[in-house]
């Protein structure tokens, strides 16, 4: 639905090849289309279980469904000794088991309403998912000496939604939480959160990294060359460069709205 929006038409004439490329690039990008996640690690012993996964605007409750094992028979060579004819090896059915990789369950996913709006129009900024709920956690926390967590942490994540679902905003945390908290503090669970933190610090809007193939690569984990201190690097410099060209873009382009 999103990527059917359409764009008002550009005239890139004024540019070159390599500008032109740059520009088109930076302007279609809609972080909205560009997010990418990666799912809570799969354990056995937690299928059927609710696991949740998260973003500022969006909470999704899903679960695994266990492995089905798949079993094949064959007709093998049985080897015990030199065959006794011409016709080889006497043949016995063999009995294989195979695993598969295990399903996901998707719950439910709540997002909200700029969550949806920022698809068609990415200025707009994706407000806090259950918003005061996650102020009156960092409040408690606050009194308990906690002040840095990790808000995209299932456990987290299981809290706020324990709280959405009974209606209710309590003064006690479980001590589960606490603990978890407490052995987990300044510490981000996710490559996600991680990433989003560490470029906030570093003055860079947090949405970008979906702009980029590498920095996606590092939060799903599939094999990214780069640490987290060098795609940060990466992207400051990127978003640097379209800051300077955007400024030449806007003249040659006769303040075409960016």
């Amino acid at each position: 639905m999103w990527n059917k929006l359409p764009k008002p038409e550009l005239c890139l004439e004024h540019l070159e090849p390599e500008d032109q490329a740059l520009f088109l690039y930076h302007y279609n990008y809609n972080s909205s289309i560009e997010k990418i996640y990666e799912l809570p690690p799969h354990n056995k012993n937690q299928d059927k279980q609710t696991r949740y996964l998260g973003d500022k605007g969006l909470i999704v409750s899903m679960s695994y469904q266990p492995k089905k094992t798949i079993i094949s028979k064959s007709n093998t060579p049985s080897i015990t000794s030199l065959p006794l004819s011409s016709r080889g090896y006497p043949t016995s059915r063999a009995i294989t088991t195979s695993s598969t990789s295990p399903s996901v369950n998707i719950k439910w996913i709540r997002v909200t309403l700029d969550w949806i709006i920022s698809g068609l129009r990415p200025s707009i900024p994706t407000n806090q998912i259950y918003e005061s709920s996650f102020l009156q956690l960092n409040q408690v926390l606050a009194k308990e000496g906690y002040f840095k967590y990790d808000p995209l942490s299932e456990p987290v994540l299981d809290h706020i939604i324990r709280q959405q679902d009974h209606d209710c905003l309590t003064q006690e945390l479980p001590q589960t939480l606490l603990d978890y908290i407490h052995s987990h503090t300044h510490e981000c669970h996710t490559r996600l959160s991680r990433l989003q933190h560490m470029l906030e610090g570093a003055g860079v809007d947090a949405q970008v990294l979906w702009k980029y193939t590498f920095a996606k690569a590092f939060v799903v984990g599939s094999g990214s060359l780069l640490g987290e201190e060098g795609i940060v690097r990466r992207i400051q410099d990127c978003e640097e460069e379209w800051r300077q060209k955007k400024l030449s873009f806007v003249r040659k382009l006769k303040g075409f709205p960016l």
